[in-house]
């Protein structure tokens, strides 16, 4: 199974080791939903996660995708502090030039 980020993103804060808990949750989330948008994502998300081969290796997934999106995080927040950082200077990571 293919997962979109959006849907990596609705199974890091909505997920739950347990495939039936998720469900209920993301069900309880469409409901809540005000943007018809949203709404489609996680409905559409919830009908791909009824498949019945998902039940064996849906622990496996949810884990992997929780560190995968944990790892994303980590890196924003790290890009984001080398930016607002006053000593860093793109001119420092400037390739070399090799005719010189």
């Amino acid at each position: 199974m293919k997962l979109t980020f959006d849907e990596k993103k609705l199974l890091y804060v909505y997920g739950n080791p347990d495939l039936a808990l998720t469900r209920k949750r993301l069900y309880g989330v469409a409901g809540l939903t005000v943007d018809p948008d949203q709404n489609k994502l996680v409905l559409d998300f919830c009908r791909k996660l009824e498949g019945e081969t998902l039940t064996d290796w849906y622990g496996q997934m949810f884990y992997f995708v929780r560190s995968e999106m944990e790892h994303y995080t980590m890196m924003q927040k790290m890009s984001r502090d080398i930016e607002e950082d006053k000593e860093w200077r793109k001119e420092d990571f400037v390739e070399p030039d090799d005719n010189v």
